[in-house]
């Protein structure tokens, strides 16, 4: 191990000593020779052995080994120049087939990134190239815990240069997906990331990985799937065998953006124990908006039944909250919804001011633009706008939340450096500068921790259900009584949905989850295990209901029916009690790792 760690850096060192050397040798280079041809062209013509500057200029270019003085050290330079042409030559040509060599033979145990391919008929490898700066950045947080191969048709040498600096292995590659992971060296890797634009060829990717012909059992794949509504209809029983789903992950960007920044920031913190609504702005129209509105509607079930709020800004709202609301009928049943058309680059503090002066208090505000200096404009508008408001629960209780997206820098400079007097808080996938410092991807999808919680939680259903088994032999297992490896992806997702949701239960009693050894660990009240259940099963129902079941008297899971969609209150005794045995069980499953119940702070 310390000889491989010591040869990684060896490596890592050469590199980073050549990249230097090719970046400033030629400005220097360039720099010195003028100076000296202009010295050489006075040296000649003051010696008169040219007529003029012209004739000494050819001359001094002939580059006469003969000649002494300035001519002699200028020729000198000029044959250094031609060293570092040599040299990028060299770097462009001899070290990328060098990384080629290495990736293939002798990476172990690394993360392989395939990026930038488009194989699907029809479409031209230059529309491929969205999702560079995400594979980009990826590699770049993935690398300061893991050895990275990145493999791509092809890449320029700004970036093969910045990859390098950080250690990362650059592959260039031109084949079929199976060549291409072999070119990566996918028999020994210990992650892949299939980050292609065309989710179809990340899906290819995926099966070609997963292949038994790698002789890598232990591979564990991430298959990037856009757009979001094709990641929720997808059926991976359709692609992938059932023995492979336990190695499989798919994500989508702007849904992974959407349960962490409502995570990290969940627009009800500073609201929790008063019995003002939730009320969200979201500037900007992206696909990342339309996942966070999902992402409330699933989880946004607050103390006292309150529907939270959204108020959307940009262009072509209505338009795109139709095409949503065809989706998902029953959005509006959970989320009121308010827009306004205006170009978030053009926005003024006047319409902020309008904005944050709702009846309808705006507790957060979440700027998810793709530019980083529409966002950064918008955050720093809403600083001096609420800085100035009258109303303590705009000036003490709003927060603002923007997106630093992949390849942004100033964001983030603005965080550390602005005066936004600790109001900003910058979200990144990447960590800070795309340093992979608190980096969301290397936390979630280069781990399955974050479903520790959300795997517990199924598996106290599961062995629940096998236990009714024994005391029953007619009692019919539900399907979904299966481990958590072979569990469809959306019965995934609704169990990451209850542990997404369980903060949020218990900021409304007024408690939270703590590390920390100071604090008096409180037990739950009868009274406060009411309020989460019924919080609970709103939150059941309404996730039941925009993926489309529907309330029937009798329940039908084919046809997508269950009696208990119906208000808390309704319910029979014995199924409230199974919200608040559903309640005190996660709970209990969160608080396995150290976490103790205490009194906000």
């Amino acid at each position: 191990m310390y000889e491989k760690s010591y040869a990684k850096l060896e490596s890592f060192t050469m590199k980073k000593v050549l990249i230097l050397i090719e970046r400033w040798t030629l400005p220097a280079l360039a720099i010195i020779s003028c100076i000296l041809f202009l010295l050489t062209i006075g040296e000649k013509v003051g010696a008169g052995l040219a007529a003029n500057p012209i004739e000494a200029g050819v001359q001094a270019l002939t580059l006469d080994s003969a000649e002494t003085g300035f001519t002699l050290y200028m020729n000198f330079v000029i044959n250094l120049t031609f060293a570092w042409a040599a040299l990028k030559i060299f770097m462009a040509s001899v070290g990328l087939k060098l990384d080629n060599l290495l990736a293939k033979q002798f990476s172990r145990a690394h993360v392989l990134i395939i990026a930038g391919y488009s194989w699907q008929k029809g479409k031209h490898t230059k529309n491929a190239v969205k999702n560079l700066s995400f594979a980009r950045d990826l590699a770049i947080a993935a690398s300061r815990n893991n050895s990275v191969v990145i493999v791509l048709p092809e890449l320029d040498d700004d970036q093969r240069a910045m990859l390098w600096q950080k250690g990362i292995r650059v592959v260039t590659h031109h084949g079929e997906p199976k060549d291409t992971l072999l070119a990566g060296g996918i028999s020994r890797a210990e992650y892949v990331f299939a980050v292609c634009d065309d989710p179809i060829d990340n899906i290819t990717v995926t099966r070609a990985a997963l292949s038994p012909a790698n002789q890598n059992p232990n591979l564990k794949v991430r298959c990037m799937i856009e757009p979001l509504s094709f990641k929720r209809s997808i059926v991976l029983e359709e692609y992938f065998e059932v023995d492979n789903l336990n190695k499989l992950r798919l994500f989508n960007q702007s849904e992974l953006v959407a349960r962490k920044i409502l995570s990290e920031f969940p627009p009800d913190k500073n609201v929790s124990s008063l019995d003002q609504k939730v009320h969200v702005l979201l500037f900007g129209i992206t696909s990342i908006t339309e996942a966070a509105i999902l992402q409330l509607a699933r989880i946004g079930h607050y103390k006292k039944n309150q529907k939270p709020k959204v108020t959307i800004i940009g262009v072509d709202v209505e338009q795109r909250l139709e095409k949503l609301n065809s989706r998902f009928p029953m959005l509006p049943e959970w989320l009121e919804i308010a827009h306004k058309d205006d170009r978030v680059d053009e926005i003024s503090t006047n319409t902020i001011s309008k904005l944050l002066d709702d009846k309808d208090i705006p507790t957060s505000a979440y700027i998810i633009g793709l530019n980083e200096i529409e966002n950064l404009r918008v955050a720093k508008m809403l600083v001096a706008v609420t800085s100035k408001f009258s109303d303590l629960r705009i000036r003490d209780n709003f927060q603002v939340i923007a997106i630093d997206p992949p390849g942004g820098t100033v964001l983030s400079d603005f965080f550390v450096y602005g005066e936004h007097k600790d109001k900003v808080k910058i979200f990144s996938l990447f960590g800070r500068d795309s340093l992979g410092v608190n980096s969301v991807v290397a936390r979630h999808l280069l781990s399955d921790l974050d479903d520790s919680v959300s795997i517990q939680i199924h598996e106290a259903y599961r062995q629940k259900d096998l236990e009714m088994l024994k005391h029953n032999p007619t009692h019919n297992l539900h399907p979904n009584s299966v481990e958590w490896s072979a569990l469809p992806e959306n019965i995934r997702d609704a169990n990451r949905a209850v542990s997404d949701h369980l903060e949020i239960k218990i900021r409304a009693v007024g408690l939270e989850l703590s590390c920390s050894s100071e604090g008096e660990e409180i037990n739950l009240s009868e009274d406060q295990i009411e309020i989460m259940a019924a919080m609970e099963h709103r939150r059941w129902w309404a996730d039941r209901s925009l993926n489309g079941w529907r309330f029937a008297e009798e329940r039908d899971d084919i046809n997508l029916l269950h009696p208990n969609m119906i208000p808390y209150a309704d319910l029979s005794e014995a199924d409230k009690q199974k919200d608040r045995d559903s309640v005190v069980t996660t709970i209990k499953l969160a608080s396995a790792d150290g976490k103790k119940l205490v009194v906000t702070r």
